[in-house]
């Protein structure tokens, strides 16, 4: 059951030397110290439930859904193992064989009922006719007013967006292994998103678009990076590259671009560009396991409080939110205190 997930994927496993190159920046065994936390280790687990020598439990569900996607085993693996894409699709098995967590089958199902991973029957509404596809994805959907900051800077600067009713691009379903009810919504989402090259706000769904539908697109910041006029804010700021920017998109100038010319002092963090740290928001862990996703967090909120800066900012709505509630803690919890801000506020405040 569920193993033609993995069967077209068994080279790939075959070709892991399993070197351990990996695990250096891996956010989820800098936490935990376990090997089979790592990439390495899950693609062992998988290779186990393809040939049957390992049994779908519980135990392999919790290590193979303990991982952010962060992409940063792919820049590091010598083989080239599509690691994602070994990852995926055991779980697609394992969902198959009934090890889907409560909070994951509560999204698809929110997906499937409402279009959107929160199950938010009305959305506002933010439909406008333009030339240039928008597409505002769940996590902006669920922030209208942020939704509506982003439309007036495209149109301070020259844009003429066009937004439809949407629907999820339906990234959650792929990569936590609902593979029919992807299959089944992606038919839907092309309906509701009839394009061929569109803007994204989000910077995973401007990944998803490109990867998972075919659809030629740019993020938000890639379309007016070179349209910002120069202001002069005098904020000394950090800040933090979203996997999905740094690593998926190779989006890595154009946000510093942006926050020089609004008059920002930049101080980078350890960790920066395509060696960014992840926040601990994705692949699904911030569901399955809130604790070590905040853990995971919290360390890249100290290596930020570390560059003396006062805000940290970040181009991402998911990494928003983990690095905020983080900061929170921190503050709590330490008396160490960054304020924490999407990148669009800036851009909106150097251009009021």
């Amino acid at each position: 059951m569920g193993s033609e997930y993995l069967e077209e994927l068994q080279g790939e496993m075959d070709t892991c030397i399993r070197c351990a190159y990996c695990f250096e920046e891996c956010p989820v065994i800098r936490e935990t110290r376990w090997d089979s936390d790592g990439a390495r280790g899950k693609v062992i687990l998988s290779y186990g439930l393809l040939s049957g020598e390992l049994e779908p439990s519980q135990y392999i569900a919790d290590k193979l859904f303990r991982c952010t996607l962060c992409r940063d085993c792919l820049e590091r693996c010598p083989s080239k193992v599509r690691i994602l894409d070994i990852i995926t699709s055991a779980r697609a098995r394992l969902v198959e064989e009934g090890f889907a967590s409560p909070t994951h089958l509560q999204v698809i199902e929110n997906i499937e009922r409402t279009g959107n991973i929160y199950g938010d029957e009305e959305v506002v509404s933010l439909a406008r006719d333009g030339d240039i596809p928008l597409f505002i994805g769940c996590q902006y959907s669920s922030r209208p007013n942020n939704t509506r900051k982003f439309i007036k800077i495209l149109e301070k600067l020259g844009f003429e967006p066009k937004v439809v009713p949407e629907q999820c691009c339906g990234f959650p379903m792929e990569t936590l292994g609902f593979r029919k009810e992807f299959e089944e919504h992606s038919e839907k989402f092309r309906e509701s998103f009839d394009a061929d090259e569109a803007i994204a706000l989000c910077p995973t769904c401007t990944v998803f678009l490109n990867e998972g539908h075919n659809i030629r697109t740019r993020h938000v910041l890639q379309a007016i990076a070179d349209c910002i006029p120069e202001a002069d804010l005098g904020m000394k700021v950090t800040y933090h590259d979203p996997c999905d920017f740094s690593r998926g998109l190779k989006i890595l100038e154009e946000p510093r671009e942006i926050i020089r010319k609004l008059g920002c002092e930049l101080m980078e963090m350890e960790h920066n560009r395509g060696n960014s740290s992840c926040c601990g928001g994705g692949g699904g862990i911030l569901m399955s396991d809130a604790p070590l996703s905040e853990r995971i967090a919290i360390t890249r909120i100290h290596e930020a409080l570390d560059t003396g800066a006062d805000v940290l900012i970040t181009s991402c709505p998911t990494c928003e939110a983990v690095l905020k509630k983080a900061a929170k803690t921190v503050a709590e919890e330490e008396g160490r205190t960054i304020q924490v801000r999407n990148i669009e506020d800036i851009i909106w405040k150097g251009l009021k």
